[in-house]
């Protein structure tokens, strides 16, 4: 589906593993507020710890590798394919939207994320569509663009 190179593919996994870290974090940190139990309560300070530790090793990782710059330099992803991208995390949070609909009860909320699913499948749409024109506009190659209108000489 995509044209990454492994530097990007090394940078796009690293991301999300912050990412996912930083939630498994947030929610130890915030559910040990919660708890009175004194066991229970040191387990998820250690799991809060240990997803901080995890972080630190990974810009640690990317900054050894110097992932970053490498990926500027190499990027090799055209628009369809960061379209592409942009879709999935679309579906992905479409997924989510509609997984909690199905368990939450609260008229309110359910009303908030029926709205944000209906958006995110909207947005699916609209990028689809682009993602097929482009793929049916012929390409020229060594073409100029140009950003504006050029005299005849």
């Amino acid at each position: 589906m995509q044209n990454m190179s492994p530097q990007e593919i090394i940078s796009s996994a690293f991301m999300k593993a912050k990412k996912y870290e930083g939630i498994i974090h947030d929610k130890a940190k915030d559910y040990g507020k919660n708890i009175s139990d004194s066991q229970m309560q040191a387990m998820l300070k250690q799991i809060e710890m240990t997803a901080l530790n995890h972080v630190d090793k990974i810009v640690i990782a990317e900054k050894t590798m110097h992932i970053n710059s490498l990926v500027k330099k190499n990027m090799s992803r055209d628009i369809i394919d960061a379209l592409q991208d942009l879709v999935k995390d679309l579906i992905n949070q479409q997924i989510f939207y509609n997984e909690n609909l199905i368990i939450i009860t609260n008229p309110y909320v359910r009303q908030i994320f029926t709205q944000m699913r209906d958006d995110e499948m909207r947005f699916i749409t609209m990028i689809q569509q682009n993602i097929e024109s482009l793929k049916s506009k012929p390409t020229e190659p060594n073409s100029v663009v140009y950003t504006t209108p050029r005299e005849n000489a």
